[in-house]
C-alpha cells in the first residue's frame, strides 16, 4: 500500500510514517519544512520505501498534486496546519488560508483521483472548547480561537463532501500528544528541560487546568485503525479515559529526575 502524509515533517507525522513503513507500506511525506534528519532516522530497509518532498500546500498545490499523481497513494493523511492557538489571534487570515482554503482546494483536486481510497484529516480537540470531561464524537462544537474555528470549518466542509459527493474522508481527533522530536515549547519537553537545567517553569493558573495526553505511538495506531475500518464522513476521537492536571504532569516529570515540583516550577 502507498501512503502520502501531508504536513509530514512534524514529530507525529514522522512517527506515523515509521509505523506505516514497519507495516510494509511505501510512504511519501510532503511538508513545507525540510526534513529534520537529526531528530528522525529510519533503518536502511525503511529508507528504501520512504520519500520526502519540501513543498507548501498554500503556494505550491500544483507541485503537490503532480507528486501525488505520480505516487498514486491509496491513503492520504493530512497533518498540515498552522496550529499555535495563541498566534492565531494575531494571524487569523493565515490560519484560515492554510487550515481551510488550501485544504478545500486540495480535496477538490483529489475528488476525481481514482487512486485515492481514504483521506484522513487530523483534527483538533480544540474544536470542542473547554470541557469538563472527555468529549464524545457527538459533543457540541464550541471553538474558542481562530485556530479552533479554522479546524472546525474544514472538518464541516469535509463531512459535507463525504455525505453529498461520496468523498472518502474520515476525521481523527487526537488529544494532546507527546513523543521524540516534539517542539520545545510544549509542556512535556519544557518540563524536562527545566529538570535538566535547573530553570523554572511558569505554570499558568497554578497548573490546575486538566488535559489528556497520548504518546504518538498510540495516536498512530488510532489513525491506522480508522484508515482501515472507519466509516466515510465520520469523526473518531482518540484519547485516554481520564485527564491529568498540568501541575501533576510536571510533578511526575520532576520525580523522574529525582526532583520535586518546587524544584522546577
Amino acid at each position: 500500500m502507498r501512503v502520502a502524509i501531508l504536513g509530514g515533517g512534524s514529530c507525529f507525522a514522522m512517527n506515523l510514517a515509521w509505523h506505516y513503513l514497519r507495516d510494509d507500506c511505501d510512504v511519501f511525506s510532503i511538508s513545507r519544512s525540510p526534513m529534520r534528519e537529526q531528530a528522525f532516522t529510519f533503518d536502511i530497509e525503511y529508507e528504501k520505501r520512504f520519500q520526502y518532498l519540501t513543498a507548501h500546500l498554500v503556494s505550491e498545490l500544483p507541485l503537490v498534486m503532480s507528486v501525488l499523481d505520480d505516487f498514486k497513494p491509496h491513503t492520504i493523511v493530512n497533518f498540515a496546519a498552522l496550529c499555535e492557538v495563541g498566534l492565531s489571534w494575531e494571524h487569523a487570515p493565515d490560519y484560515y488560508e492554510t487550515n481551510v482554503t488550501a485544504l478545500v482546494r486540495l480535496v477538490q483536486e483529489l475528488a476525481d483521483r481514482l487512486y485515492l481510497k481514504c483521506f484522513v484529516q487530523i483534527g483538533s480537540s480544540e474544536v470542542y472548547g473547554s470541557v469538563a470531561e472527555p468529549a464524545t464524537e457527538d459533543a457540541p462544537i464550541n471553538p474558542s480561537s481562530p485556530y479552533a474555528v479554522s479546524k472546525a470549518a474544514f472538518d464541516a466542509h469535509l463531512r459535507a463532501i463525504c455525505r453529498h459527493q461520496q468523498f472518502p474522508g474520515v476525521i481523527v481527533m487526537p488529544s494532546n500528544g507527546y513523543c521524540q522530536g516534539q517542539t520545545l515549547n510544549r509542556i512535556i519537553p519544557k518540563a524536562i528541560i527545566c529538570a535538566l537545567t535547573g530553570s523554572k517553569l511558569q505554570l499558568q493558573g497554578g497548573g490546575m487546568a486538566r488535559k489528556s495526553y497520548l504518546h504518538a505511538d498510540d495516536i498512530s495506531s488510532a489513525i491506522m485503525l480508522v484508515e482501515r475500518i472507519g466509516t466515510r464522513g465520520e469523526t473518531y476521537n482518540c484519547g485516554p479515559e481520564g485527564s491529568t492536571a498540568i501541575r501533576d504532569l510536571v510533578s511526575l516529570i520532576a520525580n523522574k529526575f529525582g526532583k520535586e515540583l518546587s524544584d522546577i516550577a
